[in-house]
This record gives C-alpha cells, sequence and structure tokens, in this order.
C-alpha cells in the first residue's frame, strides 16, 4: 500500500469520527467495527478507514495497517471465493476487533458479512419460483383426476362383477 494511500485513509479518519458511527467501543481496546452498506469492491478501503478511526491514539499506525491488510485477505476469500459476491454487490462488514499491546497486533473476531439483494431480483426469484410450484401443483392436479378416474372404473368393475356373482349364486 503507498504512502498516499494511507495518508487519504488518515485524512479522512477524522470526517469518518465526526460522520459515520461505524464504531462502537465494546470494552477496553476492544472495539465493533462496522464498514455500512458498501459495495463488494470496495470492503479493504472501508475496513482500513474504519480501524484507523477507531484505533488512532491506541495503537501504531503500522500495526493497523499490516493487520487488516493481512485481515482483508480472509475478507477477501470469504467474500469472492466463498459468497460469490461480485464487484457491485452491496454487502455489510461486522467485526469486533481488540487490540493486544503487549503483542503489538490487532485480533479480528468472526466477521459477520450481510449481502443485500435488490428487491427485482428477490422478486424475480419468488416470480420465478411461484410458476414452477404452480406447474408441480398442475401435474398433481392431472395425476389426481387420473387416480379418480382409474378408482371410478374399478368402482365399476367390481359393482358388475359383484352382480355377476350374485347372479351366479341366485341362478
Amino acid at each position: 500500500m503507498s504512502e498516499e494511500e494511507v495518508a487519504r485513509d488518515e485524512a479522512r479518519v477524522e470526517e469518518y469520527r465526526k460522520l459515520y458511527t461505524g464504531v462502537s467501543l465494546k470494552a477496553a481496546r476492544t472495539a465493533e467495527l462496522r464498514t455500512g452498506i458498501i459495495p463488494a469492491a470496495r470492503f479493504a478501503d472501508k475496513m482500513r478507514r474504519v480501524a484507523l478511526a477507531a484505533f488512532k491514539g491506541y495503537a501504531p499506525r503500522e500495526v493497523i495497517i499490516r493487520d487488516v491488510a493481512e485481515f482483508n485477505k480472509k475478507l477477501y476469500d470469504i467474500i469472492v471465493n466463498q459468497m460469490k459476491c461480485e464487484k457491485g454487490d452491496l454487502i455489510r462488514i461486522i467485526v469486533d476487533v481488540t487490540y493486544d499491546e503487549e503483542g503489538q497486533r490487532l485480533i479480528f473476531g468472526e466477521p459477520k458479512i450481510e449481502r443485500f439483494v435488490p428487491e427485482s431480483q428477490i422478486r424475480a426469484e419468488y416470480e420465478k419460483r411461484i410458476r414452477e410450484l404452480e406447474e408441480e401443483r398442475e401435474k398433481l392436479l392431472k395425476k389426481l383426476e387420473e387416480e379418480r378416474s382409474r378408482a371410478e372404473s374399478l368402482r365399476k368393475r367390481l359393482r358388475d362383477l359383484l352382480r355377476e356373482l350374485e347372479g351366479l349364486v341366485a341362478g
């Protein structure tokens, strides 16, 4: 990461502190970091900025940058390889982070990553599923009608056989 990128991120830290409530302190040196809803392609920058905002004054800048970069590799694997998110997909990341002073490192908890799906996509999936279920229902109704017809035919055949037997017994 270039010094220019780090300087840009640090310059935005104050802005984030004033405008963005992406950090909740949970205990001494422990914070919950939240990226807010962002395009998946921006997760690394956003996580770095939120971590810088949360731990500025507690942890050395180099430690924050190093450990967030390592954590971002894990996030990349989850977001891209496991969740199969596209660059434009909207996501939100929430993670607990503790600063270990003795070890000079940030310890990240298990991230919670939420994907936000557009209503139009949900509607399309819903309508597709409804069509599939209606087709299945029609098939089942047709099969039911065939079975009823078959049962009626068997009932008629049994009545005829019963009359035949009664005729044989009576005659």
